[in-house]
């Protein structure tokens, strides 16, 4: 088995990890030969309507390892485009990442394809819009409330975090155990 496929059977194992931990969110996960085809629903993301743009709750993508991976990114795409302007309207792709590192998984781009979907991040670089007038087309206030994920710490590994020297005060002992997906910060969706 090669450096690509021990990897990608990684990414899977953590995906299907990051399913279980997320029933309510994760309604499909499935597999193809290159591709891992997620079914995330009470996940919120403005798409075009008829007349003015709506908020949806479920959204189907597909995730896509090239020949070349990891050395090259995975790719995103909505099978059905959100309003974004890292999104391509006709293909459904999304520019996830800034400055990518081989060391980035499924899930970091599970995180930052939610962070798209909620409005939270954007990429204003010339080269990574790819939807100039969808800021034009949403209301002033689009951030979407997404709820959150859990992550099991299995699929914490690889992940970058970035301490700020806050501690976060839980009530619950429990919350401390199970990291929630807001407890991370990636410097690619600032």
């Amino acid at each position: 088995m090669n450096l690509r496929d021990r990897r990608t059977e990684t990414e899977w194992q953590l995906l299907q990890t990051l399913a279980e931990a997320n029933p309510a969110t994760f309604s499909a996960v499935t597999r193809s030969q290159d591709e891992f085809h997620i079914v995330m629903r009470d996940s919120p993301a403005w798409v075009k309507g008829k007349m003015r743009p709506l908020i949806e709750t479920e959204h189907a993508l597909r995730y896509v390892y090239h020949h070349y991976y990891p050395t090259l990114p995975l790719e995103g795409y909505f099978l059905r485009p959100i309003l974004h302007v890292n999104v391509d309207p006709v293909t459904g792709f999304a520019c996830l990442w800034q400055d990518y590192r081989t060391t980035q998984t499924i899930v970091d781009a599970v995180l930052i394809t939610r962070a798209i979907m909620s409005c939270k991040v954007a990429n204003w670089d010339p080269a990574h819009r790819m939807q100039q007038d969808a800021v034009v087309q949403l209301p002033e206030s689009c951030i979407l409330c997404m709820p959150s994920l859990t992550i099991p710490a299995n699929c914490r590994t690889m992940m970058p975090y970035r301490s700020s020297g806050r501690k976060r005060i839980s009530t619950s002992a429990v919350e401390d155990q199970l990291p929630r997906e807001d407890a991370f910060a990636f410097s690619d969706t600032e």
